[in-house]
C-alpha cells in the first residue's frame, strides 16, 4: 500500500491498461493483506504451541528415566548387598532366610516395574490385552489378595487400608485388569500419603456399573494436575520436588485399561494437601 503510486507510475509507463479504474483492488489488497496476516499469526501460535507441547513432553521423558533408574537402582543395591552378606560370611540359617525373604520381594518390585513398562508401552500403541483373560473373581479376597502384594510399601498396609466391600460381591472379567486398577490406585495413594494417614476403599454396584472409590488424605492435586494426572510419564511438580519415588506411568495403566474394557476413572481433589479419591467404574 506504501508504493502504490510507485507501483502506478511503473504501470502507465509499461500498459495503461494495468492502472486501476476504481478502489476495487485496493480493497482486494486489504483483503489478501489480513487474510495473508492472518494466516501467518495462526501458524505462528500453532507452531509456539507444538515447541511447548514437545518441550514438556521432553521433560517428562527425562524425569521418566531418572525416576526409573532410581526405582531400579534401590532393589538391585539391595538385593546385591544381600547375596554379597550370604557369600561372605557364615550366617545363622534364621538370618539367611531373612535376607532372601528381603530380597525375593525386592525380585518381586523389579518384576512388578518391568511389567509396568511394557503393559504402558502396548497399551499406549493401543493393544488389547484383556480379551480372552475373563474369569468371575469374588471382589472382596481379591481386595485383600492386592494389599498383600504391596507390602513392599508398607509392611503395615492391612491396617492402615480400611476396605468396604459386601463381601457376596462378584464380578466377571479380567483378573489382571482389575488387578493392575486397584493395585495401581492404592500405591498411588500410598505413595502420595503419610506414612500413618490411613485409605479409604470402597465398592459398591451403581446402576450397571462396579465403583471402586480409594481416597487417600494425601497432598492432593491442583487444578492443573487433575487435567494432566493421567497422562503417560506426567508427575505433579510436588511429587518431583518431594523426591517421591514414581515412573508416572500407574494412573495411565488405569485410564487406559478402563477405556479398554468399557469403563472410565474420575478424580477429585479440593487442592493441594487435602488428599485426593479415584474412583474407577467397571461394567458389571
Amino acid at each position: 500500500m506504501g508504493r502504490r503510486r510507485e507501483i502506478e507510475k511503473l504501470a502507465s509507463q509499461l500498459s495503461p491498461s494495468l492502472l486501476p479504474t476504481d478502489d476495487t483492488s485496493v480493497v482486494a489488497l486489504i483483503v489478501v493483506g489480513v487474510i495473508l496476516l492472518s494466516m501467518i499469526g495462526a501458524g505462528t501460535i500453532l507452531l509456539f504451541a507444538w515447541g511447548q507441547r514437545q518441550s514438556s513432553l521432553i521433560q517428562q521423558q527425562r524425569h521418566f528415566v531418572s525416576s526409573v533408574t532410581h526405582e531400579l537402582r534401590t532393589p538391585l543395591a539391595s538385593i546385591h548387598l544381600a547375596y554379597e552378606t550370604l557369600t561372605k560370611r557364615a550366617l545363622p540359617e534364621e538370618t539367611q532366610k531373612k535376607l532372601l525373604s528381603m530380597s525375593l520381594v525386592d525380585i518381586e518390585r523389579l518384576i512388578r516395574l518391568v511389567n509396568q513398562i511394557l503393559i504402558s508401552s502396548r497399551l499406549d500403541r493401543g493393544l488389547s490385552m484383556f480379551n480372552d483373560d475373563v474369569k468371575t473373581i469374588l471382589i472382596d479376597d481379591t481386595l485383600h489378595s492386592i494389599m498383600e502384594t504391596l507390602t513392599y510399601l508398607d509392611p503395615n498396609i492391612k491396617e492402615r487400608v480400611k476396605i468396604e466391600c459386601p463381601r457376596d460381591i462378584t464380578w466377571r472379567g479380567s483378573p489382571n485388569a482389575f488387578n493392575m486398577v486397584v493395585g495401581n490406585l492404592v500405591e498411588n495413594a500410598i505413595k502420595y500419603s503419610n506414612l500413618k494417614s490411613t485409605i479409604e476403599v470402597f465398592v459398591q454396584i451403581k446402576s450397571d456399573q462396579l465403583e471402586i472409590s480409594v481416597k487417600d488424605f494425601g497432598i492432593g492435586l491442583s487444578k492443573r494436575d487433575k487435567k494432566r494426572v493421567f497422562k503417560m510419564f506426567y508427575r505433579s511438580d510436588d511429587a518431583t520436588s518431594r523426591a517421591i519415588p514414581g515412573t508416572g506411568l500407574g494412573l495411565f495403566i488405569v485410564k487406559t485399561i478402563l477405556e479398554q474394557v468399557g469403563g472410565r476413572i474420575t478424580v477429585t481433589s479440593a487442592g493441594r494437601g487435602e488428599g485426593s479419591t479415584f474412583v474407577a467404574s467397571i461394567p458389571a
